[in-house]
């Protein structure tokens, strides 16, 4: 595991549960320990869904990535995230090929141990419910059990977001019960296409199993129950209520929605720099939670440490503490008083 990895993985452990402020993940239980197995979430927010599921789990995970974003100067530090390009019909047929370059790697990291991660939907979604899967990860699965001794596993994951823009909203992990890629081989030997197609459905269901809005009929009713009256209800409680239509709207005070933005003068680089390349350079609302999660805390980590050694130096370490603590304390109590002012 390398030095970047490692530091993602296990500073993730705390800031994670900090940068959503309720984190709840389920199905632990149900990650593979001594069998090949490939990850398979739905996908909703850039990179930021690799990093949690490679956090959680007990092995080092490697990421099949879309192509277009190995690009200098990020291929280093892409690679050292165990990040591998997927090609696809967008990057030009003619690159096609090389996926079985790629797929051969997995099928080596799989034989060895090593989970890999692969997002079944092709893409990413900034909805709540689970899109058509693609072929991608059936095939890949059979390609793999083709030559590896012991059961290769599917492991089903759905990750629900209850704000995909700001910090400090709940978000809830589950782990479903893997698929077993041998079971449907006989399938796949006789007629491959139907093959191909009874596993990726099969998937298609356990993911959308754990999902709090599994398909897009009536999401636009459903996604209202995502705000923070409902974080304190677990997963089951909150897909029941969903189901039952029981949607009620929190309550907004817009008049002071002025204070959040007036605590963003305690944390001045961090959401300053975030703030302008998410109104400036970044487009994607998928990149969002992505880019507030690893640049915010880098910046706010750069900043709280200068704020220390100017304030120790300028006085005392005590003056250089406090002033440290009352910016963190300021940076949580603005996420907050956002989700309590500002209408979603």
């Amino acid at each position: 595991m390398g030095l970047l990895y490692s530091f993602v993985k296990y500073s993730g452990r705390i800031g994670l549960p900090l940068y959503f402020g309720r984190l709840e993940i389920n199905g632990r239980e149900n990650i593979p320990k001594d069998l090949p197995f490939i990850i398979a979430p739905n996908h909703q927010s850039a990179f930021l869904d690799a990093i949690m599921l490679g956090i959680y789990c007990h092995k080092p995970v490697h990421f099949l990535t879309r192509s277009d974003v190995f690009v200098k100067p990020f291929i280093g530090i892409l690679t050292a995230f165990n990040m591998m390009p997927v090609y696809r019909i967008r990057d030009g047929y003619e690159k096609l090929s090389k996926n079985e370059e790629v797929f051969a790697k997995c099928n080596d990291l799989l034989a060895k141990g090593l989970p890999v991660l692969i997002f079944p939907e092709g893409n990413m979604g900034d909805g709540h419910f689970l899109r058509p899967l693609t072929k991608g990860t059936a095939r890949m699965a059979f390609q793999a059990q083709d030559i590896i001794d012991k059961d290769v596993l599917i492991l089903p994951v759905g990750i629900n977001y209850f704000h995909h823009d700001r910090p400090r909203y709940k978000c809830i992990i589950n782990y479903g019960k893997p698929l077993r890629v041998r079971d449907y081989v006989t399938l796949y030997e006789k007629q491959k296409a139907k093959g191909l197609i009874k596993l990726r459905n099969d998937l298609s269901d356990a993911i959308k199993n754990q999902l709090v809005i599994p398909e897009k009929e009536g999401y636009a009713d459903k996604v209202k129950a995502l705000h923070r009256n409902n974080e304190h209800l677990n997963f089951q409680s909150l897909k029941s209520k969903i189901a039952e239509g029981k949607i009620n709207m929190p309550k907004y005070t817009p008049s002071m929605r002025w204070l959040p933005e007036f605590l963003s003068v305690f944390n001045p680089l961090s959401i300053g720099v975030v703030t302008y390349i998410m109104t400036n350079v970044i487009k994607e609302r998928q990149f969002t939670s992505s880019i507030k999660y690893t640049l915010g805390l880098l910046l706010s980590m750069i900043w709280w440490l200068s704020l220390f050694v100017v304030t120790t130096w300028i006085w005392d370490w005590k003056i250089g503490i406090t002033a440290t603590l009352l910016s963190v304390a300021m940076l949580f109590l603005r996420s907050d008083l956002k989700k309590r002012f500002v209408p979603i």
